[in-house]
C-alpha cells in the first residue's frame, strides 16, 4: 500500500518538475524564487535546466528594474558568484530603485509583488551584511508598508512578512483563516516556512497548525493535482507535497517496525485500535438502525465485512491465549498460588495446582453450552511430534469438516471455514503448533455447531468429527453438559 501511494505521488511530482523545467529562466525572479525554495531546504532542483541564460550577461540597462534586481538577489542568496563590476552595476540599480515611489496608487511597484520584494531583500541582506546602513531604505519601506498588506491574501502577506524578517523588521501577526479555507498554495507555503524558519512560522501561528496543514495539503492535492500556477507556487507545492508524503510514509514505516519488534508498542497499538473499533461499532449500529433501503447495504460488501470479522474473532482468540500464557509465566499472580482462581474473565477460568495443570473453559452459545477440560503435561515438541504421527488422519478429518460446513447457514459456514483454515495453518506451521491455539480453534468450531444444533441435520456429525480431531491432535475435550451430550450421539465407526 505504501509503495502504491509513493508511486502515485511520484507521478504527480514529476508533472510539477516538468512544469518547472519548461518555465525556468534564470533572469526571472520567479525562477530565482523556485531555485531559492530548494536551496533553503538543501534539496536538489528536480529538473534539468534547459532554457538558461547567464544572468551576468544581462544588459546593464535592465539592472535598474525590480525584476532583474530581484533575480540577482536570489542568485546571491543561493551562493552564486558575480564579478565585482557586475555587482557595482546592480548596487547602482538598487540605489535608483530606492528613489522611486514605493506605494503608487495603482500598486504597480515591486512592494506589491511579493516575489520581487523577497528577492531584493535577500540580495541586500547577503551583499550588504557588513553594511546594514545600505538596507535602511528598504527597511523604511517595509515598516510603512506593513499596514497596506494586512488585508492581502495569505501568500502575499507571509512572503512580504518574511522579507521584512530577513531585514530584522518584525511584522505583527494577523489572524489566519481556518485550514480548510486556505488554498493549496497557501498550505504549501505554510509548510515551507515550518521547515526553513520555525521561529518565524511559530510567530505567525503556522507551526501550531502543521499537523492539520499536512492532512489538508494531501487532501487538496489529490483533488487539485492537475493545477499549476507559475514557478513560485509550483516550486513551493513540489517541496511541500514531497516533504509531507515522505514524512507520512517514514512515520508509517517506523510505527510498523516498532509494532513488529516491540511488544509494548504492539499492545499500545492494539488498545488504540480496540477503542477505535468500539467507536465505529456504535456508529455502524446506529446507522444500520436508520437504514430503510436494504440495497444500500451492498450485500457483497457486507459479506466481505463478515469474513473480516470472522478473522478478527480468530485473531482475538489467539491474542487472548498468548497473553494468558505470558501472564501465566511472568505474572506474580501465579507464583505461590496453588489453590483457587488465578485469572478470571467473562468466559474463561483457569486454575493452577501443585501437581498438574487443568485448564477449564466454558463457552456460552445461543442454543447450547459446551465445555471442555484439557488435562495433562508435555512439551510443544511432543505436541508437534504427535501431529506428525497422525497427520493423514488429521487432514482427512479437516477435509470432512470443510464439506460438512458447506451445508451450514451462510454466517456459520463462513465462520467455520475461517477457523478450519486457521487450524490447518497452525498445524502446518511448526512455530504455530501450540496446544492453546489449537484448543481455541476446536472450541470455536464446537460453539458454531452448538448454535445450529437441532436446525441443521449435520451439526451432530460435525461435532463428533471435531471431538475425534481433538483426540488425534491430543487436545482432549470433555463435554460436561448433559443436555449437549444427549444431543450428540456416539460417532459410528
Amino acid at each position: 500500500m505504501i509503495d502504491a501511494v509513493s508511486r502515485s505521488f511520484n507521478y504527480q511530482l514529476d508533472n510539477l518538475a516538468q512544469h518547472l523545467g519548461a518555465n525556468y529562466h534564470r533572469e526571472s525572479p520567479e525562477s530565482g524564487f523556485a531555485h531559492y525554495v530548494f536551496h533553503q531546504t538543501n534539496s536538489q532542483i528536480p529538473f534539468d535546466i534547459a532554457n538558461d541564460v547567464d544572468i551576468a550577461t544581462l544588459d546593464s540597462n535592465r539592472l535598474n528594474q525590480a525584476p532583474a534586481l530581484a533575480a540577482i538577489g536570489y542568485g546571491l542568496a543561493c551562493g552564486r558568484q558575480f564579478s565585482t563590476n557586475f555587482l557595482e552595476i546592480w548596487a547602482n540599480g538598487l540605489n535608483r530603485l530606492s528613489g522611486r515611489e514605493a506605494f503608487p496608487s495603482d500598486r504597480t511597484s515591486f512592494f506589491y509583488r511579493s516575489t520581487e520584494l523577497l528577492g531584493i531583500a535577500l540580495g541586500i541582506s547577503h551583499h550588504y551584511k557588513n553594511q546594514p546602513e545600505q538596507s535602511k531604505w528598504l527597511q523604511d519601506i517595509l515598516i510603512k508598508g506593513e499596514p497596506r498588506l494586512l488585508l492581502s491574501d495569505i501568500w502575499t502577506f507571509l512572503l512580504s512578512a518574511y522579507a521584512a524578517h530577513i531585514l530584522s523588521i518584525d511584522w505583527k501577526s494577523r489572524g489566519l483563516p481556518l485550514v480548510h479555507q486556505m488554498t493549496v498554495d497557501e498550505l504549501a507555503l505554510a509548510k515551507w516556512f515550518c521547515s526553513i524558519e520555525p521561529t518565524f512560522a511559530s510567530k505567525f501561528g503556522l507551526i501550531q497548525l502543521e499537523p492539520s496543514i499536512d492532512k489538508a495539503l494531501l487532501e487538496y492535492w489529490i483533488e487539485f493535482s492537475s493545477s499549476t500556477h507559475g514557478s513560485p507556487r509550483t516550486a513551493i507545492l513540489y517541496f511541500a507535497i514531497k516533504k509531507t508524503i515522505t514524512h507520512i510514509i517514514q512515520s508509517s514505516w517506523d510505527d510498523s517496525e516498532q509494532i513488529r519488534c516491540n511488544p509494548q508498542k504492539a499492545v499500545e497499538w492494539l488498545n488504540f485500535i480496540c477503542d477505535r473499533i468500539h467507536t465505529v461499532t456504535q456508529h455502524f449500529q446506529s446507522q444500520l438502525a436508520k437504514e430503510s433501503n436494504p440495497e444500500a447495504l451492498k450485500v457483497h460488501t457486507m459479506q466481505m465485512l463478515l469474513q473480516a470479522l470472522s478473522q478478527l474473532r480468530s485473531d482475538t482468540n489467539i491474542i487472548e491465549a498468548e497473553i494468558s500464557e505470558q501472564i501465566k509465566m511472568h505474572s506474580s499472580l501465579y507464583i505461590g498460588n496453588n489453590q483457587g482462581t488465578v485469572i478470571a474473565g467473562s468466559n474463561i477460568t483457569m486454575t493452577h495446582n501443585q501437581e498438574s495443570v487443568t485448564n477449564k473453559t466454558t463457552i456460552n452459545a445461543s442454543n447450547a453450552t459446551i465445555g471442555f477440560i484439557n488435562s495433562g503435561s508435555g512439551t510443544v515438541s511432543d505436541f508437534s511430534q504427535n501431529i506428525g504421527q497422525n497427520i493423514d488422519e488429521i487432514s482427512r478429518l479437516i477435509t470432512s469438516l470443510r464439506e460438512m460446513a458447506k451445508q451450514f447457514p451462510a454466517t456459520q459456514r463462513e465462520e467455520a471455514l475461517v477457523y478450519l483454515d486457521d487450524l490447518q495453518e497452525d498445524i502446518s506451521t511448526p512455530e504455530k503448533q501450540k496446544p492453546e491455539r489449537i484448543k481455541i480453534r476446536l472450541g470455536r468450531l464446537l460453539v458454531i455447531a452448538g448454535t445450529i444444533a437441532g436446525i441443521v441435520a449435520g451439526a451432530a456429525d460435525f461435532s463428533n468429527n471435531v471431538l475425534e480431531l481433538s483426540q488425534k491432535l491430543n487436545v482432549p475435550i470433555e463435554l460436561n453438559h448433559p443436555h449437549l451430550i444427549q444431543q450428540i450421539p456416539p460417532s459410528t465407526p
